[in-house]
């Protein structure tokens, strides 16, 4: 049986055991964020850029 990988927040690392978890996409990669930060995503993209280095060409 093997064991499978937790996804987790691409912020701070924040499994699913603490924190509801969702999936998104970003240029073909799927991705893990918690629900402490989807505002980050939605409100501040631009905060991601050392973790979602092409984000930038995709905000205005």
């Amino acid at each position: 049986m093997t064991k499978e990988k937790k996804q987790e927040c691409l912020v701070c690392k924040a499994t699913s055991d603490e924190m509801p978890i969702i999936n998104f996409e970003f240029k073909g990669q799927s991705y893990h964020i918690c629900s402490a930060h989807i505002p980050i995503l939605i409100h501040k993209a631009q905060d991601l850029r050392s973790i979602l280095p092409d984000i930038m060409d995709s905000v205005e």
